[in-house]
């Protein structure tokens, strides 16, 4: 691994959206943006936890309401040649045929990313992606912070992201993309009113 770090780190080339999709699997891993790779940060255990148990629980909600498919860190080559690893993204099941490719990789705008933001992500996940999640026309992308546990949802309109919910740690989010779905990533993790709270005050 460390000669394909090596040497993709040297080349100073523009990277095309096939190539992208063509390097080998990682570790490391990379996404792509304006023509250059970007090395992803290993995620910490809280944010794997997260998005474990929520890829689990929205699996279950998709599959049973016959919605359509939930991915997990899977490549996204967007319509604009951008190309991101989302912690977590939804193809409704009319554009399964059309987002779901042999190779494995979502190819195409997904309906909705959900972005784990750590302290080490956070500013590009909140500018960079959601701006080339917005050129590319993502619907809704639900931004969750891996420390407080807080969740704000997004929508797609003609002038940007409009913020359509948001909970903080320990409240019930009911999001506006899937009607009827209730969570609550506190209890999801496992943590108690007063761990939360506690959390908060820091």
């Amino acid at each position: 691994m460390a000669n394909k770090t090596s040497t993709i780190q040297r080349t100073k080339k523009r990277w095309t959206i096939e190539e992208w999709l063509n390097l080998p699997e990682g570790p490391p891993f990379y996404e792509l943006e304006d023509g250059r790779l970007v090395e992803m940060p290993s995620p910490r255990v809280q944010h794997q936890r997260l998005v474990f148990k929520l890829a689990a629980l929205l699996d279950e909600w998709v599959t049973r309401h016959e919605l359509g498919t939930i991915v997990m860190a899977v490549d996204v080559a967007l319509p604009t040649g951008k190309g991101y690893i989302p912690d977590l993204a939804f193809i409704r099941r009319e554009r399964e045929s059309e987002l779901l490719a042999p190779d494995g990789k979502v190819h195409g705008a997904p309906d909705l990313v959900v972005e784990v933001v750590s302290p080490s992500t956070k500013v590009r996940d909140r500018v960079r992606k959601m701006r080339g999640y917005f050129e590319a026309g993502v619907e809704w992308v639900w931004l969750i912070d891996s420390d407080d546990l807080s969740v704000e949802e997004f929508k797609w309109t003609n002038e940007g992201y409009l913020m359509t919910v948001a909970a903080v740690s320990g409240e019930v989010f009911e999001p506006k993309a899937f009607s009827g779905l209730k969570l609550n990533l506190a209890e999801l993790l496992g943590k108690t009113s007063t761990q939360t709270s506690k959390r908060r005050r820091k």
